[in-house]
C-alpha cells in the first residue's frame, strides 16, 4: 500500500536568484517533547530547503541554549541555526526577551547600534523572510492568556524593528478575552501576509485586521516518514507488516489530565479517561482489530504512562490485541508507525495529520475548533467528533461507523492529499522567491 504521495519526495527546482538568502522562523521549535510541534519545525525547515537549497535557516524561540541543529535522514542534511530567548532572571542579559524587546524599541526610536550587536535582533534585521507559526494552534487564548501573551513576545520584537513578516499556515482564535483580541489585532495588522490552514477562521481574521488570509494547508502534510532503526513495542510481537486490521489510537496526555488547569479546561462533555477506556473496550469487543496505542508527546504530559496504564488495564483480558509504543521516537519515526495502521483515532492534531497525509482514514477527537478546519482541508471534515458536543456513547458510535467506512475514506484521501501537498510546496516556493516584503503578491 502506498503510504505517502510521491510529491513529497520530488526535488523542487530552486527559485531564489540570490543563493544566500536568509529565513527566520518564529513559533516553531526543535527542542520540545511535543512531536506535533517538532513536526511543524522539521517540515518548515525541509520546505524552505527544498524551495531554495542554499537558504540559511534560523529558528527563534524560547530555549535554554541556541546553536546549530542538523536534521538528518533526508537526501541532504538540513542545518538550522537556533537563536534562543529566555524569560528566566538567571538567563544571560542578551538572551532575555525583555532586554531583546528594549533593544528593538531603541532601534525603532533611532538608536540602532545596540540592536545590531544582539544575535537575536541581528538575525531578524538581516532576514529576507520572517515567518511566524505559533505551534500551529497557539495564536489563541484557549490555552490561557498568559501563554498567548508570552508566545507573542518574540513576534513583538519583529514588529518593533519594523520588519515585514508572514503569518505562516496556522489556526487563528478563538479569543475569549478582549485583551487577547487587542493583542491579536496588533500582530495581524502588521503582517505583510497572513496564511491560514483553516478556512473557518477567515472571517475572524478579516474582522480583526481587515486583511483576507490566503489558505495553505498545514505544513506537516509534507513531512516525510522515517522507519525507526530499532523499534520497541509492548508487547513486542506485533507485526506491523501484517494485513490484519490495525487501529491506531493516539491518547492525549493533555486531555487525560484535564487540560493545563486539571479541571476539564476545554469543556468536554465526558470524562476523557473514561471515554478512552470505553472506546478501547468497544473496539476490542465489536471488531477483530488489533489496537496500537500511540503517544505523540514524550515526557512532559505523561502520554507514555497513560498508554502503559491502558495496556495494563485491557491487555491481559485480550491477549494479542492491544499494543503500545513505549519508547521515545522522533516525529518522523512516529509518522512512519502511524502510516502502518489501517485506521487511526487521534486527539492530537499532528498525530491525525500524520495519518491523513499517508491516506490512513482518521477520526479526530476534537477538543477545539482547529480540528474541523484541518480535516476539511483533507476532505474528511465529517470524521471530526467534537468532544465538547458529543457524549461517550455518541463518540463510540460515530467512531465505529467511520471504521466501517474506512475503504471509502481511504480512497477519498488518495484523491485529495497529493493536491494538498502540492499546494504547500507551491506556497513555499513563492515565499522563498519573494521574501516577507513581497509575499503579499501571492
Amino acid at each position: 500500500m502506498t503510504r505517502i504521495a510521491s510529491v513529497v519526495s520530488e526535488k523542487v527546482r530552486p527559485t531564489m536568484t540570490d543563493l544566500r538568502r536568509k529565513a527566520c522562523i518564529l513559533g516553531a521549535s526543535l527542542d520540545v517533547d511535543n512531536r506535533g510541534v517538532l513536526a511543524l519545525g522539521v517540515s518548515l525547515a525541509r520546505l524552505l530547503t527544498r524551495a531554495s537549497p542554499e537558504t540559511e535557516i534560523f529558528f527563534h524561540y524560547g530555549s535554554s541554549a541556541g546553536g546549530t541543529k542538523r536534521l538528518a535522514g533526508f537526501e541532504e542534511d538540513v542545518t538550522v541555526t537556533v537563536h534562543n530567548c529566555r524569560t528566566s532572571p538567571k538567563s544571560r542579559l542578551a538572551q532575555h526577551i525583555l532586554v531583546i524587546l528594549g533593544l528593538a524599541l531603541l532601534h525603532r526610536l533611532g538608536w540602532r547600534v545596540p540592536a545590531t550587536a544582539n544575535p537575536w535582533l541581528r538575525s531578524l534585521l538581516d532576514a529576507d523572510l520572517i515567518g511566524e507559526i505559533r505551534g500551529g494552534d497557539s495564536f489563541s487564548d484557549i490555552y490561557g492568556f498568559r501563554r498567548f501573551l508570552l508566545g507573542s513576545l518574540p513576534l513583538l520584537s519583529v514588529a518593533l524593528l519594523g520588519r515585514p513578516y508572514v503569518m505562516l499556515p496556522q489556526t487563528y482564535g478563538p479569543f475569549r478575552l478582549r485583551a487577547s483580541r487587542v493583542l491579536a489585532t496588533f500582530m495581524l495588522r502588521r503582517a505583510a501576509t497572513i496564511l491560514t490552514r483553516d478556512r473557518n477562521c477567515l472571517s475572524l481574521v478579516e474582522e480583526l485586521c481587515g486583511q483576507t488570509p490566503t489558505f495553505c494547508p498545514d505544513v506537516a502534510f509534507t513531512l516525510e516518514p522515517l522507519e525507526p532503526e530499532k523499534l520497541r513495542l509492548t508487547p513486542s510481537h506485533l507485526d506491523l507488516k501484517r494485513d490484519e486490521l490495525l487501529v491506531g489510537l493516539n491518547v492525549s496526555g493533555l486531555l487525560y489530565m484535564g487540560g493545563y488547569t486539571g479541571r476539564n479546561m476545554f469543556g468536554l462533555r465526558s470524562n476523557y479517561r473514561e471515554l478512552v477506556d470505553r472506546l478501547i473496550v468497544a473496539l476490542l469487543t465489536s471488531t477483530d482489530a488489533r489496537i496500537l496505542l500511540v503517544p505523540h508527546v514524550f515526557g512532559s504530559e505523561q502520554e507514555e504512562e497513560a498508554c502503559v496504564s491502558l495496556l495494563s488495564s485491557h491487555g491481559t483480558s485480550h491477549p494479542g490485541r492491544l499494543f503500545a509504543v513505549t519508547q521515545p521516537l522522533s516525529e518522523r519515526e512516529l509518522k512512519w508507525i502511524i502510516g502502518r495502521t489501517h485506521f487511526f483515532i487521534g486527539a492530537r492534531m499532528h498525530a491525525c495529520i500524520a495519518a491523513l497525509s499517508q491516506f490512513v482514514p482518521t477520526v479526530g477527537l476534537a477538543y477545539s475548533d482547529k480540528f474541523l478546519g484541518v480535516f476539511e482541508s483533507a476532505g474528511l471534515g465529517r470524521t471530526v467528533v467534537d468532544l465538547r458536543k458529543r457524549g461517550t456513547p455518541e463518540v463510540i458510535e460515530e467512531t465505529l461507523a467511520a471504521l466501517a467506512r474506512r475503504d471509502e475514506l481511504g480512497k477519498q484521501l488518495r484523491s485529495r492529499i497529493p493536491a494538498v501537498q502540492e499546494a504547500i510546496l507551491h506556497t513555499f516556493q513563492h515565499l522563498a522567491r519573494n521574501g516577507s516584503d513581497r509575499a503579499a503578491a501571492h
